[in-house]
């Protein structure tokens, strides 16, 4: 694995807004002690952080990039596409997340039906009663934990929620042109998230980026917390031949996975053209 540097430029984290442990402060005084001055907050479908952030008239622990991380549908893959530098009031990103967000809900909702078919008593008002702007299947793995239903989140996936499980729903998501129109409707730069974790073969990533690119998309995440050597010179030879800029973060959810710290991954190659060059509070960087 390529080692891990503390960076000052991290473009990828969650909080309780989705799936992430830490409120949005918390986020930010955890991300400026590891090192991170400028901080992109990409919760899944919402923008509900920056929202809180804009009533706030106080200094910040860090600088803060507006953006979010859409779930999209490629062939029978979920995609994430992560959205940065985003106009929070655009009227055609709001009335999307609206949108995310209820299908979301209603998605959950439709697992919790199948377990409790199955037998699992009370998952129902479980999920009725998450506080999370966005929730996800993380959420109900924490409480199939919770209610002692299986030993850890991992194995709530394998035996329930995951692809192939017994209570799993198949996702309808939007299309990735949909979520880069939406993206860049609101201002934003488009960027294709963590490409090694699909399970996704040379061959159908190749596919992957193509149409990407080819949908307008700005840029790849080509530095992450434990991406492999050998696949990070392949996805960056192939970011520079579509014209895709290159980004980087950890996709930070939570303090106690002693893996994924803020900031801490990789350089970004030298070749690639980082994302964030236009962004006008990191352009003199």
């Amino acid at each position: 694995m390529l080692l891990a540097r503390s960076q000052t430029i991290d473009l990828h984290a969650h909080t309780r807004y989705s799936d992430g442990a830490l409120g949005v402060d918390e986020l930010l005084q955890h991300a400026s002690e590891h090192g991170v001055m400028t901080l992109a907050i990409t919760d899944h479908d919402s923008i509900g952080a920056h929202r809180e952030l804009a009533t706030r008239q106080a200094s910040l622990p860090c600088e803060v990039i507006t953006g979010l991380e859409i779930s999209t549908q490629f062939g029978n893959r979920e995609i994430h596409i992560v959205g940065l530098n985003v106009d929070i009031a655009n009227s055609t990103l709001n009335e999307f997340v609206a949108g995310q967000q209820s299908y979301r809900r209603e998605r959950l909702m439709a697992f919790a039906n199948k377990l409790e078919q199955i037998g699992h008593t009370g998952i129902v008002d479980a999920v009725s009663a998450l506080s999370a702007e966005a929730v996800t299947r993380t959420h109900l793995a924490q409480i199939l934990v919770q209610r002692g239903i299986v030993p850890d989140a991992n194995r709530a996936f394998k035996r329930y929620i995951g692809r192939k499980a017994r209570a799993y729903v198949k996702a309808q998501w939007p299309s990735i042109e949909q979520a880069v129109a939406v993206i860049q409707a609101a201002g934003g730069v488009a960027v294709l998230a963590h490409p090694g974790r699909y399970q996704l073969s040379r061959k159908q990533l190749t596919e992957l980026l193509e149409y990407f690119a080819a949908m307008g998309g700005n840029g790849v995440e080509l530095s992450y917390p434990n991406i492999d050597p050998q696949f990070a010179r392949w996805i960056t030879e192939k970011a520079l031949n579509l014209g895709l800029k290159g980004s980087q973060g950890a996709d930070f959810h939570d303090p106690r996975w002693q893996w994924v710290k803020p900031g801490y991954f990789p350089d970004l190659p030298q070749a690639i053209t980082p994302v964030w060059q236009d962004f006008a509070s990191l352009s003199t960087r």
